[in-house]
């Protein structure tokens, strides 16, 4: 630093004479600079940043309305951070309350009508039934006919015809005594030993024989003669009216199972119906419950397309045409960059390798996760893809990195060139201790990026000035300003630029609240 050291050589000797001048000695008042300071740390040593990329979130979640509407409220913005779960918009639900009532009615219309058409069902069941209970009567009755047919036509049997003739010898001496009886009591009765009334008993007797004797020789004789042509025809005729009852009755049953089965698919179909009736309200429902927007992952509002009384479509994108998401959430913690590598050097870059990356005055360490497969057709280079850990989420999407691969474990101390002061023989910086600037020796290696490698004259952990340091002198009280442009993207945030070695710069740079 070029001091100018007349200047202030005249102004003590003024103070000087003012204060000999005074009955009273004059009170100089401190003064306290504001100056930018970073902690020490060592990082990897580096010839130079031949690469560039911008940076992305490590993952990114599009976010739409599952169903369609009109947009009543949005409660999110972007660069707002959000969990999992969070209401982020909500649509106006008039119609969907609406839709969800139409369609619970349609399905108590349609529960009505199954319940008619399981009666139907029930009836035809019935009617089944009973066809099937007609079969089995005239079954019965044809066999019945079949059986009377078949006596008529077989005539008289063995066993029949014996009982006949027992029943013909039996009258016949039945008759016999009571001829007798007869004849001797009209003896009696002209003689006088009998009275009227007997003899007229056994007159009686004797006509009753005879005409039981009549009766059982009649039999006989229609026993031996066989049934008649009329009791053929008669019995022919019954088991023909049977068979016709037989055939009615299968008509019934073939109708009844007609019914049976019109009914059946008339419960189906409106089962059916009730079914998909039972869907929509579900649908209805489900719509309902998708009218607040959710955030499907925790992270921070990248994009937003999206404004009060927008209408929507179910999946659809904001935006002029329609094709960017409603939302973009983005996890921040971890940013990736994608640097172009040439073709002809792709074979020194392995997965897992670290790449030291730059942002303004803060290096972090990446580590390469993946290679494209491919070149790129417009520039002839191939991607590699790199992660960088930014748990402070300092580091922003969209702003652009340098990046060079690590091609050895080498790390040093290194400060930005405008924080050492090399005018003269002996390089010195101004170190931050209880408040104060202290001048601190230095010697210096190589310089990497824009960068002096110390050598000796600090360790890690130290508060050195980065900006400021060419208004100090020594032992001058000093406090951490806000950042400047060239570092409030860096990792300060609160006046204080971090470097950050590799073991630091794999967890994301540390933020000074500021150095005391």
């Amino acid at each position: 630093m070029n001091r100018k050291w007349p200047m202030a050589f005249t102004s003590v000797v003024l103070v000087a004479s003012l204060a000999a001048c005074s009955s009273e000695p004059a009170a100089v008042e401190p003064t306290t600079s504001t100056v930018q300071m970073t902690t020490v740390k060592e990082q990897p040593l580096n010839a130079s940043y031949d690469l560039s990329g911008t940076l992305t979130a490590y993952e990114q979640t599009p976010v739409s309305f599952q169903t369609a509407g009109t947009v009543l409220s949005v409660s999110k913005d972007i660069g707002d951070t959000v969990s999992k779960g969070e209401v982020l918009a909500r649509l106006d639900t008039a119609d969907l309350q609406l839709s969800l009532q139409n369609a619970q009615e349609d399905v108590s219309a349609a529960n009505a009508s199954l319940a008619s058409a399981k009666a139907s069902l029930s009836d035809a069941r019935a009617g089944q039934q009973s066809a099937a209970a007609g079969v089995s009567s005239a079954q019965a009755k044809l066999e019945s006919a079949r059986i009377s047919e078949q006596d008529v036509q077989s005539g008289a049997r063995s066993q029949e015809l014996a009982q006949a003739q027992n029943a013909v010898s039996q009258a016949q001496t039945a008759y016999n005594q009571a001829k007798t009886e007869a004849t001797r009591s009209q003896t009696l009765l002209d003689n006088g030993l009998m009275t009227q009334q007997d003899y007229e008993k056994a007159q009686t007797a004797f006509s009753d024989a005879q005409t039981a004797l009549n009766d059982a020789q009649e039999k006989l004789s229609l026993t031996q003669e066989g049934s008649s042509t009329a009791d053929r025809a008669k019995a022919a005729s019954a088991v023909k009216e049977a068979e016709v009852g037989i055939q009615s009755a299968q008509a019934s049953v073939e109708q009844a199972n007609a019914a049976v089965s019109k009914a059946n698919a008339g419960v189906q179909q409106s089962q059916a119906a009730y079914d998909q009736k039972v869907v929509a309200v579900q649908t209805a429902k489900l719509n309902l419950s998708r009218a607040s927007m959710k955030a499907p992952a925790s992270g921070t509002i990248l994009e937003k397309n999206l404004s009060v009384g927008q209408s929507v479509s179910a999946g659809g994108g904001g935006g002029s045409n329609g094709s960017s998401p409603l939302f973009q959430i983005g996890d921040i913690s971890k940013l990736k960059v994608q640097l172009p590598v040439a073709d002809s050097d792709i074979a020194s870059w392995k997965v897992g390798q670290q790449v030291s990356v730059q942002l303004y005055n803060d290096v972090r360490t990446g580590k390469v996760t993946s290679l494209s497969p491919q070149t790129n057709e417009n520039t002839g280079s191939i991607n590699v893809e790199v992660v960088i850990s930014n748990p402070q989420r300092d580091w922003k999407p969209g702003q652009v990195v340098n990046a060079s691969r690590q091609t050895s474990a080498q790390q040093g101390i290194l400060l930005p060139t405008e924080a050492v002061i090399s005018s003269g023989n002996d390089p010195y910086v101004f170190k931050a201790v209880n408040g104060k600037a202290v001048q601190t020796t230095v010697k210096l290696g190589e310089v990497y990026n824009n960068q002096y490698q110390i050598t000796s004259g600090l360790k890690v952990g130290d508060k050195v000035v980065t900006s400021g340091a060419d208004r100090l002198f020594n032992g001058d009280e000093i406090t951490a300003g806000a950042s400047d442009s060239s570092a409030s993207n860096g990792s300060s945030t609160t006046g204080t630029n971090e470097t950050s070695s590799p073991a630091a710069s794999s967890n994301g740079a540390d933020s000074e609240a500021g150095a005391q």
